[in-house]
């Protein structure tokens, strides 16, 4: 490293600039996911673009690669990379809302709890995943799948305008308006393409909902299931229901979840839900009437430090033999994990394949196999058995899986889970904005 550089940027940089030498660069460097063991040679926490700046000008005279950071929640480890730079955005989670142009502005740190307080103070909301302590950048820059996706769509349908430090240091505001081109691969390619440091959405009002869970025993999965996925086939844009199986050591838990959002009248909220609770009786009924900080709380929190690794897939189509499939991978005594399925229909589903670089607009559902545990000794195993299932799904898949989700591609490079035309346009904004491949800690697309 260049020392004399690097005193440099400390003189410049006004947040910490943490190096292998200093007491906190242990802690700076962990994860969501406690399999990611990097140890990247700087780690910088930007106050203000000036000192985004200031790093990504730094990482090209030193040749470093650069890992970009914003709730560190990325199940693959993402925001951390061996022998390179890591613009650590923890500290820039401002949230400004314009409560008459319905528009939030946030900073590239922050997180979905501090976004979505601020809003509801209004009224308004913008889609957002179903965790409050991920980040708003990982998300949106994937795809952004949650309670609102039938209403209002994904998370990057409703971006409207982004700040980003490109790997040139150049500060470029990207909009429908402005440098279409990185617009159109920010919303969906991921963090391909330099330092997001603000993002602009569009928000939507939000009042009082039905919202909570149906749990069901492990026997009754397969019909509870079903039920679910009958039931979304025609729902409405105000229902959002999504299916969980789980046999989980950890939490406890074992047996099937099936979540409600109903964003109208509670009481016809409830008749909307009503082919769920013809089937097999639910355990549980926590639905209720309540409001959209409370729903994005349904789920609870996935803790740090865990060894996590996902992967799944699109689908076309959710049939019988693949709920029972999916059910039967969680009856063995040695396998504990979570299958989540999602539904992609409603606003989402009329967005244009080609309106943003998203890959999985096609698709009818989304199904992953999350798996958790603490054990390193249990790492192959939990890894072989987490890739079969997501292999099993290949005759009902629509090219790959979410990348937001996932631990890895589905094969070499990102064709899969792209597609030919929609990669090569990204490999296109890529040559242009990041020529070198300075940002390259993601699910990468290579200029070359």
């Amino acid at each position: 490293m260049q020392t004399d550089t690097l005193a440099d940027l400390r003189h410049r940089h006004r947040g910490p600039v943490i190096s292998v030498d200093d007491a906190g660069y242990d802690p700076a460097r962990l994860t969501f996911n406690g399999m990611i063991d990097r140890r990247p040679e700087l780690i910088v926490r930007p106050l203000h673009v000036d000192d985004v700046v200031s790093a990504v000008t730094y990482a090209a005279e030193a040749d470093l690669p650069i890992a970009v950071r914003g709730g560190g929640h990325s199940v693959a480890g993402h925001c951390i990379g061996d022998g390179g730079l890591v613009v650590d955005l923890r500290l820039m989670r401002s949230v400004s809302v314009d409560a008459d142009t319905r528009t939030a502005t946030c900073g590239g740190g922050a997180l979905w709890e501090d976004l979505d307080p601020a809003c509801q103070r209004h009224g308004l909301a913008t889609p957002g995943g179903t965790f409050g302590d991920t980040g708003v950048g990982g998300l949106t820059l994937g795809g952004g799948i949650g309670h609102l996706i039938g209403l209002y769509g994904l998370t990057l349908d409703n971006l409207l305008a982004a700040t980003v430090v490109t790997a040139a240091g150049d500060v470029l505001r990207a909009s429908e308006g402005e440098n279409s081109d990185l617009f159109w691969a920010l919303r969906g390619g991921g963090g391909n393409f330099g330092v997001v440091v603000d993002f602009t959405f569009r928000l939507h009002p939000v009042g009082r909902l039905l919202g909570g869970a149906l749990a069901y025993s492990l026997d009754d999965a397969p019909d509870a299931v079903a039920a679910w996925r009958d039931l979304m086939a025609g729902a409405p844009d105000d229902l959002a229901c999504f299916a969980l199986v789980v046999r989980s050591v950890l939490t406890g838990v074992e047996g099937a979840s099936i979540s409600v959002a109903y964003f109208g009248d509670p009481d016809e909220g409830r008749d909307a839900i009503a082919p769920l609770l013809d089937g097999p009786p639910p355990m549980a009924d926590s639905v209720r009437p309540m409001y959209y900080p409370e729903l994005q709380e349904i789920f609870g929190r996935m803790p740090f430090g865990l060894r996590n690794y996902w992967s799944g897939r699109f689908l076309r189509e959710l049939p019988d033999e693949l709920i029972e499939l999916s059910i039967a991978e969680l009856r063995p005594k040695d396998v504990e994990a979570t299958i989540l399925f999602e539904p992609l229909y409603g606003a989402a589903a009329r967005v244009p394949p080609d309106a943003t670089a998203f890959g999985g607009r096609e698709a009818a559902y989304n199904a992953t196999f999350l798996s958790a545990w603490i054990d390193p000794s249990e790492d192959e195993q939990k890894i072989a058995v987490t890739r079969n299932y997501s292999a099993s799904l290949a005759p009902w898949a629509l090219g790959g899986g979410y990348v937001n989700y996932a631990s890895e591609s589905v094969g070499d490079g990102l064709l899969s889970e792209y597609g030919s035309q929609r990669f090569e346009r990204l490999r296109e904004v890529k040559r242009q904005y990041d020529p070198e491949n300075r940002f390259r800690f993601n699910h990468n697309i290579s200029p070359e």
